[in-house]
């Protein structure tokens, strides 16, 4: 299984509590609640910004994804700006594979 590194901060992890949250609502309307999702939202939600970078999985990645495209529409929606959400979207896109990051 592919592994992969989020450089994390602050933001990014509330976006991601909040994005997760909406995601398990949105499920449990439709009474399909998904255990893999409550599990990353417990480790999304216990992760030390110490560590600096968020190991995934591709199941994940894709999990963290939809729910932030579902916040994003709920955002556009309300005719609110949407801009932050598509850089954290991006970055999720395009994650790190190797746990060193040069620069």
């Amino acid at each position: 299984m592919t592994k992969y590194y989020l450089k994390m901060d602050n933001i990014m992890k509330n976006m991601f509590v909040v994005a997760l949250n909406d995601e398990l609502q949105a499920q449990n309307e439709q009474d399909e609640c998904l255990e893999e999702t409550k599990a990353l939202l417990k480790k999304v939600s216990e992760y030390d910004l110490a560590q600096k970078r968020l190991q995934i999985t591709a199941g994940e990645q894709r999990q963290i994804r939809k729910a932030l495209n579902r916040l994003r529409s709920k955002y556009l929606a309300a005719g609110r700006y949407s801009d932050g959400i598509d850089k954290i979207i991006i970055q999720v896109a395009k994650p790190n594979t190797t746990r060193h990051m040069f620069w």
